[in-house]
């Protein structure tokens, strides 16, 4: 009898809003045999066989862990802020630096086919703003690897339940939700802001079936994909 092929996942980021939801996601999916997570600090996640979880407390140490940290799809759903950062040394450590040593880290595998990554709308390394311009900057980093499969997605506000409070989009979301409506009676379809779960159903899909080298997705790019 043929031996059957596993497919091998990793999440790193599988703590944070996104990562979490896309987890759930693979699990009911019996599209990975092994799937790996990457946690600075243990947590209560629910898993099943395929999983494992590899501690990392401090992420400057990635590389004393790479033959843990190879996989056929890598997903990164790493992500701040300046507040949480706490520095803008910090943010850019966690929103480029690490995302561009675990791509990094994979190219020397060989079974290695796709590194899809969390950005934002409005990535671009050139933006005045600062946020836009360090996922900008990581983009261009990724791009310039020349991965065998390299997925961006580009959410707009992200609507969820994290574990943190972000008031700034507390308040975000309660104006988005009060002007949604009519700009819908409008005939405007409105994308300022998206589910997370949709983002980890896409990314998903994506693993699953995208043959393109590279692609980025917008937030309507991902609804569509989460309703396939």
């Amino acid at each position: 009898m043929e031996a059957k092929h596993t497919k091998s996942a990793l999440i790193i980021g599988a703590s944070g809003l996104v990562g979490k939801l896309l987890l759930e996601t693979i699990l009911l999916n019996d599209h990975y045999t092994n799937i790996t997570l990457v946690l600075r600090r243990p947590i209560d996640l629910k898993h099943d066989s395929r999983v494992k979880i590899i501690t990392i407390s401090d992420f400057e140490t990635l590389d004393q862990y790479e033959d843990d940290l190879l996989a056929e799809d890598v997903f990164c759903c790493l992500g701040s802020t300046m507040k949480k950062a706490g520095s803008k040394s910090a943010f850019e450590k966690s929103d480029l630096i690490y995302p561009l040593k675990m791509a990094t880290l994979n190219q020397k595998n060989s079974n290695f086919k796709n590194y899809l990554i969390v950005t934002a709308l409005g990535a671009d390394a050139k933006s005045p703003v600062y946020y836009n311009q360090v996922k900008g900057r990581c983009e261009q980093a990724l791009l310039a690897l020349d991965l065998p499969g390299l997925k961006v997605f580009r959410p707009s506000l992200l609507i969820g339940n994290r574990t943190e409070k972000r008031w700034g989009e507390v308040l975000f979301k309660v104006l988005i939700q009060a002007v949604s409506k009519p700009l819908k009676g409008m005939g405007i379809s409105s994308f300022w802001s998206i589910d997370a779960v949709i983002v980890a159903r896409a990314m998903l899909q994506v693993a699953m079936n995208e043959k393109e080298r590279t692609v980025f997705y917008d937030s309507k790019a991902m609804i569509q994909l989460s309703q396939k």
